[in-house]
């Protein structure tokens, strides 16, 4: 039987636009951090390109292209 969980998340969450950049800008200084090959910062580069699809469509669609998807 699994452990139950911490604590439950909502559903859905809302972000005003400067906690949206909070989250980014947060998620950006991993990514300089990191080591660019390594799983770790695939991990952090698939987190931005989700925040910046749900927020910005065509932005994520360039996101995609400039890596090769």
């Amino acid at each position: 039987m699994p452990d139950a969980p911490i604590a439950e998340l909502p559903d859905y969450i809302t972000l005003t636009r400067d906690e949206a950049a909070t989250v980014l800008s947060g998620l950006d200084v991993v990514v300089e951090a990191t080591d660019i090959d390594t799983e770790e910062a695939a991990k952090v580069r698939r987190a931005v390109r989700l925040v910046t699809t749900k927020l910005w469509p065509e932005l994520g669609d360039l996101l995609d292209e400039d890596d090769g998807e």
